[in-house]
């Protein structure tokens, strides 16, 4: 038996050092390494998937706070409230990331913020024309 299982190790040696693309030594350190960490692995897997969770509601979350700085902003413009040009770029930085976040996010709801944007921008247009920044 001790020299059958010295044939093994003798023959796995030659297969994993000679050209043919087969590492048996390399799979079974693996099967081994898989076996003794399997709980590991798998709690590091499930803290992967919590992760990108997080990670996605963490994105539809500052989206939607996009959109509400968007829509306070534009309620602003409506009753007559005047902004600095810095404010407009801040907001349009923000209807940046909304609108790229609605691109790649087609099921998120756009439909609420999208006139607004479009009045942002006209008046963004008209204040850097007429100079009219506060």
């Amino acid at each position: 038996m001790a020299a059958g299982g010295g044939m093994v190790a003798i023959i796995l040696t030659l297969l994993q050092v000679s050209k043919i693309n087969i590492n048996p030594w390399s799979w079974l350190a693996r099967k081994l390494g898989r076996a003794i960490n399997g709980e590991v692995i798998e709690k590091v897997e499930q803290l992967r998937a919590d992760l990108n969770s997080l990670r996605t509601e963490s994105e539809e979350r500052e989206a939607i706070t996009c959109r509400s700085r968007i829509l306070h902003f534009g309620d602003e413009i409506l009753h007559g409230k005047e902004h600095t040009k810095e404010h407009f770029d801040q907001i349009l930085a923000d209807v940046d990331y909304y609108e790229k976040y609605c691109d790649e996010n087609r099921d998120f709801k756009n439909s609420i913020a999208v006139a607004t944007i479009e009045r942002i921008r006209a008046v963004y247009q008209k204040c850097i024309k007429e100079n009219s920044f506060l």
